[in-house]
């Protein structure tokens, strides 16, 4: 394409945004969510003044490029994955409802443009079209990063079409829009302001963007759109490992206790981190791009180059070592939840406290994992629970990664299962302990209490399991037992959140007890489960053990990534 050409393509495109922008903004679509004061919607309005300024640009250019017709099935596909999207954004149609009809309409829209296509090719290029447009909505999880991945798969697609013999005058004028767009809106986001094009952006984009690859002769261009799914999907999970990995070697997370081991302060800046990613998937197109051109070892050494330099600054700028103050307040903040930054020494000596003192009132402490913080999100009434609790310790690694990573430290774990013994062995000393267990199948009470008196010769009072229905006459005679009992130390592994809804229910049974929801701890101190081995314990690993011995908690599980998305999202906010 001629330089003229190509700037002229490129001012027009810029105006035609800008003039769509600037409309969208004017138009009052009183959407059913509420827009910050910097963000005003735009949905696809900028991608089609971009694509009409380049079809202005060809008709203005038209003697300069002959033997090229541009084809408008394009624009009316494009048009209709935009409507799509807008349904969403402006009337919240249902995400189920919403990937069926674009499924239909990427069906559809196929065979429209490619009539007589076979029904196996129909299939393969609709998944195609599926994956491209959920892995870029997947990626608006992170703002810029649907134009970023946009902006450069057109400018490699752009790359690849000028190197190549099957060069298209056309599909290269698209590619010309959607990264003049992609990129016009990125700088316009530096600036503070932002356009939104939510789904309806998203999706005419990515069709474009998908249209253009399916309709490249060589079938190339498919290659480099593939790319897309493994930086949305792929690359999130390769860059949080690292991060977990780095944070957990970098400040010995391992360690037993966390005294005097903080030495860095990771720092996520969210524009350095952008860049980053948005880098790593230059590198990532590049090099399909010199694999495909057949480059010289040159262009490889490179690309090599530039990739390692880009790595060292940015590990630089994420790992700095600087004294991260010490934690002023008893607790801290993760995710909205307060955490009491505490040795387990100091929780037994609260317990002690509390138990020698006759009226000293309810005492509720929660070991806290990375999964009651999830919770707190999705339930009130639990969030509610722990905002009431007068102790709530972080049990899992998760939360100990989670405070370290955000620079508010924690000084230990208080993990569940050894607080049981812990006190237990406390009570060895003091005949003030009146301990109460109930949890568990039947019989596996009674058999941790065996161990546990056999071991520590607690001072237990009572033992019951843990199957009686929620708000029944059974719970009822239950929480009764335990106040008959004058137990002022009661063990409770029902399970989040049934045991913490069980702990404030005997609020107004047992005046002066302290409650601890110990989950499964009587599984693992009765022998029935076993603990993971230290190894495991230290790294956080604890989690893959009981996977392995109990595969029914994949689904408890799955919401691990949440937690850590959730805490990676917090600090590129915080940064």
């Amino acid at each position: 394409m001629q330089l003229d050409v190509l700037l002229s393509s490129i001012t027009l495109a810029l105006m035609g945004m800008t003039t769509f922008t600037y409309i969208a903004n004017k138009i009052s679509f009183n959407f059913p969510y509420q827009l910050k004061p910097f963000e005003k919607y735009a949905g696809a309005l900028p991608l089609f003044g971009s694509l009409l300024g380049i079809i202005c640009g060809y008709y203005l250019n038209k003697n300069s490029i002959p033997n090229a017709e541009i084809n408008y099935k394009i624009l009316l596909i494009v048009i209709l994955f935009a409507a799509i999207g807008f349904l969403r954004d402006k009337y919240r149609m249902s995400k189920r409802l919403v990937f069926v009809t674009a499924l239909i309409s990427a069906s559809l829209s196929i065979y429209f443009y490619f009539p007589g296509i076979s029904l196996a090719k129909l299939a393969g290029y609709t998944c195609f079209i599926m994956v491209l447009l959920v892995c870029l909505k997947i990626s608006s999880l992170v703002y810029e990063m649907p134009f970023i991945l946009i902006s450069t798969s057109a400018i490699t697609h752009m790359l690849f079409m000028f190197n190549s013999s099957s060069y298209n005058i056309i599909l290269t004028l698209i590619d010309l829009a959607l990264a003049t767009y992609s990129v016009a809106t990125i700088i316009h986001t530096c600036s503070g302001y932002r356009i939104l094009i939510s789904n309806s952006g998203i999706l005419a984009s990515g069709m474009a963007l998908g249209l253009v690859s399916l309709i490249e002769p060589t079938g190339n261009l498919i290659l480099f759109s593939f790319f897309i799914p493994a930086m949305a999907i792929l690359y999130p999970i390769a860059f949080i490992s690292l991060m977990i990995v780095t944070s957990y070697f970098g400040n010995r997370l391992h360690k037993t206790d966390n005294e005097d081991k903080h030495g860095w302060r990771w720092s996520l800046n969210r524009e350095k981190t952008i860049n980053f990613s948005a880098l790593i998937f230059l590198c990532l197109n590049f090099t399909g791009l010199l694999v495909i051109l057949k480059a010289p070892v040159f262009g490889y050494l490179c690309l090599l180059a530039l990739l390692i330099l880009s790595m060292t600054s940015f590990i630089k700028t994420f790992a700095r070592k600087l004294s991260i103050d010490e934690v002023k307040d008893n607790k801290i903040d993760i995710l909205g939840t307060k955490i009491d930054a505490i040795m387990p020494k100091e929780v037994l000596r609260r317990i002690d406290a509390h138990v020698s003192k006759p009226d000293s009132g309810f005492m509720h402490i929660i070991t806290a994992d990375s999964l009651a913080l999830v919770r707190t999100d999705k339930d009130p009434e639990f969030k509610k629970i722990m905002e009431k609790a007068e102790m709530v310790v972080p049990d899992g690694a998760g939360i100990v990664w989670a405070a370290d990573f955000i620079a508010t430290p924690l000084p230990s774990r208080v993990p569940g299962v050894a607080l049981v013994g812990d006190i237990c062995e406390n009570s060895r000393n003091n005949t003030n302990y009146r301990i109460f267990l109930i949890g568990s199948k039947p019989g596996i009470a009674e058999k941790a209490a065996e161990i546990l008196k056999e071991k520590t010769n607690a001072n237990i009072v009572g033992v019951e399991h843990g199957y009686f229905t929620k708000d029944s006459e059974d719970e009822l005679k239950m929480l009764q037992k335990i106040k008959d009992s004058k137990a002022n130390i009661v063990f409770v592994a029902l399970g989040v959140p049934r045991q913490e809804d069980f702990i404030t229910k005997l609020r107004s049974f047992a005046n002066n007890a302290v409650a601890i929801g110990v989950g499964g701890s009587f599984d693992v101190i009765s022998g029935t489960l076993p603990r993971a081995p230290k190894w495991m314990q230290r790294f956080g690993m604890e989690w893959l053990f009981r996977l392995c011995l109990e595969p029914k908690r994949i689904y408890r599980i799955m919401e691990i990534p949440l937690f850590v998305i959730n805490v990676m999202r917090y600090k590129l906010n915080k940064d």
